[in-house]
C-alpha cells in the first residue's frame, strides 16, 4: 500500500522537495495506477475529463456532496476495489508514530467532521499539547444533514467542528474566546476559537477551532491549503513540532500532498502523519463504496502531483 511520508525535516527545503516528488511520481506510475487506467480504457490525460464529477459543463466546480448520479462504473466495482486499496484509499488510519505535539483534525461533511473528531480521542498521549480543528465558514448543506444524525448539529463547518469539540472532548465547562475577523463574502470570514478551562489555567492540552479564509473567495471557500497556511501562521510550532493530521481514509494520500507542499511553499517543515477516521472494520467495502467518486479521488490527487511538479524549478 502507498501511503506518503514526510522526508527528514533537518534537511533543505529543496531536497525535501525532490523527495517528495519521487513520493508522488511513484505514485502515478505504479502498477495500481495503470490497472486502473486498463480497466477504465483511459489513461493519465483521458481520465481527467472523462471521469470528472466535480467539473460541470459551464466550468463550475462542485462540492462532491452535490455529485450527479453515475454508474457507468459499477461494472468495474470489483476489479477497481484492489487497485484502489493498493494507492491507500482504504486502511491508512494508524500513525507511524506516536510522538505528536499537534494534533490537527481536517474539516469536511457534517458527519465526517464530527468523526474525525472523535476518532482523535485514540490518540491523545502524553505528548499532545495542542488539539486544533481546521475549517471556514462554509454552510452546512441540507443533504449534509439528511445524512447526519440528529444529534450533530453546526449552521457551517466551524460551528460544527466547534461543537464536536465540546462533546468529543468533553469541554462544556471551558469558556470561549473568538478572533473574527468579518467580510462580505463568507469565504473571506475568519475565525480562530480558544476553548480555556478557567479552573486549570495549567492545563496540559490547548484545544482552538480555525475557520481559514480563502485565498480565492470570488470563486470558493478556503480549500485544505489554505486552512494548512492558516495554521501554521497562527500557531506556535518549532523544530521539535510533531504534526498528526485526521481526515477520511480516502482523502489521507491526496491532503498529505496539500498539507505537506503548503507547508514547504511557507518555507518551514514539520514532521507530519496523516491518518484516516475509520478503522479497519469500518472501511468501505467492496460492495458499498461509491467507484464515482473514488476515481474522482484519483484524478485529483494526480492532478495535486502535476501541479506541484511544474511548481518545481527545472535542474
Amino acid at each position: 500500500m502507498i501511503r506518503f511520508t514526510m522526508p527528514d525535516t533537518s534537511l533543505p527545503i529543496a531536497d525535501q522537495n525532490q523527495l517528495l516528488k519521487e513520493q508522488f511520481n511513484k505514485f502515478i506510475n505504479c502498477d495500481a495506477m495503470n490497472d486502473i487506467f486498463s480497466i477504465l480504457h483511459t489513461d493519465i490525460h483521458d481520465i481527467k475529463t472523462s471521469f470528472n464529477g466535480r467539473v460541470l459543463p459551464n466550468g463550475r466546480i462542485i462540492e462532491t456532496l452535490d455529485f450527479p448520479g453515475d454508474k457507468r462504473l459499477e461494472k468495474y466495482r470489483i476489479d477497481l476495489y484492489a487497485p484502489l486499496k493498493e494507492l491507500g484509499f482504504y486502511n491508512i488510519n494508524k500513525p507511524l508514530s506516536n510522538n505528536h505535539s499537534h494534533i490537527t483534525i481536517l474539516g469536511g461533511s457534517l458527519t465526517a467532521t464530527y468523526n474525525r473528531t472523535k476518532y482523535a480521542t485514540n490518540w491523545i498521549n502524553k505528548d499532545t499539547k495542542h488539539i486544533d480543528g481546521l475549517a471556514c465558514y462554509r454552510p452546512i448543506s441540507a443533504k449534509e444533514r439528511i445524512r447526519a444524525s440528529k444529534d450533530k448539529t453546526g449552521d457551517t463547518e466551524f460551528h460544527a467542528m466547534s461543537e464536536a469539540f465540546i462533546e468529543s472532548f468533553n469541554l462544556q465547562k471551558y469558556s470561549i474566546t473568538d478572533d473574527f475577523e468579518s467580510d462580505r463574502n463568507l469565504n473571506s470570514i475568519s475565525n480562530i476559537r480558544i476553548f480555556s478551562n478557567d479552573n486549570n489555567s495549567q492545563e496540559d492540552v490547548n484545544y482552538r477551532v480555525l475557520a481559514a479564509p480563502s485565498t480565492a473567495p470570488d470563486i470558493r471557500r478556503a480549500n485544505t491549503s489554505d486552512t494548512m497556511s492558516f495554521f501554521i501562521n497562527n500557531s506556535k510550532l518549532n523544530k521539535d513540532s510533531s504534526i498528526l493530521a485526521i481526515t477520511t481514509n480516502r482523502y489521507c494520500n491526496r491532503q498529505f500532498i496539500q498539507l505537506a507542499t503548503e507547508m514547504l511553499n511557507l518555507n518551514v517543515s514539520y514532521y507530519l502523519d496523516i491518518i484516516g477516521s475509520l478503522d479497519d472494520d469500518h472501511v468501505d467495502t467492496i460492495d458499498d463504496y461509491n467507484p464515482y467518486q473514488y476515481i474522482h479521488d484519483v484524478i485529483a490527487t494526480i492532478n495535486l502531483i502535476e501541479k506541484f511538479n511544474k511548481s518545481l524549478p527545472t535542474s
